[in-house]
């Protein structure tokens, strides 16, 4: 009898050691199937920067399908005007401008600006997004061109041709998301004038601009844009614009708040009207305003 309940003992024992081998085993498998899906799977990267704007130029980002984006922007004139033109809000200029998905990838846009009555329509595509797992790609790419066209009358009440009035605009827009903090992005823009505003400058201008975004608090980042001009390659009087600011997201909104020398509100404006100069205390005070409506 004592024989007999130490084989069952024994063979309990066994039948334990099975078990455990055999969950261990199962639990291995599990482990490896999920990461031979891992592999299989590609994780694209979202939310490189909060909205289309990294301030008054371009981001990577694009409108997702079927959405559009309603943009108000304000510049205020300089605060250097001290109290009497109450730091730069007795005056300022205006762009209300409307931003379609037509996919996630496809943004087609139009704008205009109180400044110059400006009128501008970009189309912008994002070309590579990035990612991780199978398909690993580095960095996020898009394409932007654009047309504008200015029908301020001149001195005699008349609108110049369409043709003096037009330019145009190309940019390359690649960013990398390093963290859920940092994201930074090189935009390099070149502008094209039919007709130039004076005689001798060039019709063509290039700018190899930078930019970044630091994430300071769960809805809000700080951001910096900058377009450096090189002498030769920019129009008479006019410096590089550099901007600061913040990003606020509630919700449908984002609210843009930030200083610097550019009242530019699209790319011409921007990259080559800028003439007020930081180190003279020439600064602006501006802000954009987004809602997104799904439709």
């Amino acid at each position: 009898m004592k024989t007999l309940s130490l084989g069952c003992l024994v063979l309990w024992i066994g039948s334990l050691i099975s078990l455990s081998g055999q969950t261990t085993s199962v639990e291995q498998l599990i482990k490896e199937e999920e990461a031979q899906d891992d592999a299989l799977r590609t994780d694209l990267t979202v939310g490189t920067f909060e909205s289309s704007r990294l301030i008054a130029g371009r981001s990577v980002e694009t409108s997702k399908k079927r959405s559009l984006d309603l943009r108000i922007s304000h510049r205020f004139s300089r605060i250097d005007g001290g109290l009497y033109e109450f730091f730069g809000l007795d005056n300022a200029s205006v762009k209300v401008g409307l931003d379609y998905g037509i996919t996630d990838r496809l943004t087609v846009g139009f704008g205009r600006s109180s400044w110059d009555k400006e009128y501008d329509f970009p189309v912008t595509y994002r070309i590579l997004r990035q990612s991780t797992g199978r398909h690993t790609m580095p960095v996020s790419v898009t394409v932007m061109g654009g047309w504008m066209i200015r029908t301020l009358k001149d001195p005699e009440g008349d609108i110049p041709p369409l043709g003096d009035m037009s330019s145009t605009a190309l940019q390359l827009l690649i960013a990398r998301k390093f963290s859920n903090i940092i994201s930074a992005q090189i935009m390099p823009i070149w502008i094209h004038y039919v007709k130039t505003p004076q005689e001798g400058d060039p019709n063509d201008i290039f700018s190899p601009g930078v930019g970044g975004s630091i994430r300071i608090f769960k809805r809000v980042r700080f951001n910096a844009e900058y377009y450096p001009l090189f002498s030769g390659d920019k129009l008479g009087g006019t410096v590089s614009p550099f901007s600061v600011g913040f990003d606020i997201q509630t919700g449908g909104h984002v609210f843009q708040l930030f200083i610097g020398n550019a009242t530019g509100t699209n790319e011409r404006l921007l990259v080559t009207q800028t003439t007020d100069r930081w180190d003279k205390g020439q600064l602006h005070v501006g802000f954009n305003i987004l809602r997104v409506f799904p439709l």
